[in-house]
């Protein structure tokens, strides 16, 4: 797999929240191709933030912080054609497993 994400790009804006599922999503888009929607289990960042009752700014901040590292592993997934069934993307803690080590960044 490509570690380069070949032109996929976060939307600038912030995520979106989903507390009942725990996740964020946010889209990738490249000139030329549909955006995907991609979903980020809160596993993959509850190392990180030792609670899954974050308030907003907390949420955004954890978020943001990783927000090459998420943009990264899913234009990987999405270049190697690891798309879910409906055309999206989840990612979650095995797709992060250095995590643990950024968490003093948050």
């Amino acid at each position: 797999m490509s570690i380069e994400p070949e032109g996929w790009f976060l939307d600038a804006g912030p995520p979106s929240w989903d507390g009942d599922a725990k996740t964020f999503s946010f889209f990738l888009r490249k000139a030329g191709h549909q955006p995907v929607m991609c979903t980020l289990a809160m596993d993959a960042l509850e190392t990180a933030a030792q609670t899954s009752d974050l308030s907003e700014p907390a949420r955004s901040r954890i978020f943001d912080a990783h927000r090459l590292l998420i943009e990264l592993r899913a234009a990987q997934k999405l270049n190697a054609g690891m798309l879910d069934a409906d055309g999206s993307l989840l990612l979650g803690a095995d797709d992060f497993p250095g995590l643990p080590a950024l968490s003093s960044a948050c």
